[in-house]
């Protein structure tokens, strides 16, 4: 039977806290990957490629969790994690697409 594992509930999550969790890099690349898929995903399937070791990537989607950014179930020896869109924008509107969305691309004016 799938658990969830502990996160915060939407009123408790702490913008400093969000902040301090997308300023490092790893962490921005998983959520961004998580971004694209906008909705559940393996948590192996998103960290392939990302470059770190196992350890490494649990730690990283702790403090994801923690902050309250994700939401992790466990499903056997799998994780699935999923981005907390909607928590997020209620909190924090327009955080996560003005950091996670991919930039527009940029055309150079005809001189």
């Amino acid at each position: 039977m799938p658990r969830q594992l502990p996160q915060p509930s939407r009123d408790s999550i702490d913008l400093v806290t969000v902040l301090a969790a997308l300023a490092d890099p790893i962490r921005l690349a998983l959520l961004r990957a998580m971004f694209a898929v906008n909705g559940p995903a393996d948590c192996a399937a998103v960290a392939h490629g990302v470059g770190v070791g196992a350890p490494t990537i649990s730690h990283h989607y702790r403090v994801l969790r923690e902050a309250g950014l994700t939401t992790t179930t466990v499903e056997g020896r799998r994780r699935i994690v999923t981005l907390r869109r909607d928590d997020m924008e209620a909190r924090f509107p327009g955080l996560l697409v003005a950091v996670l969305a991919p930039a527009p691309t940029l055309h150079p004016v005809d001189a």
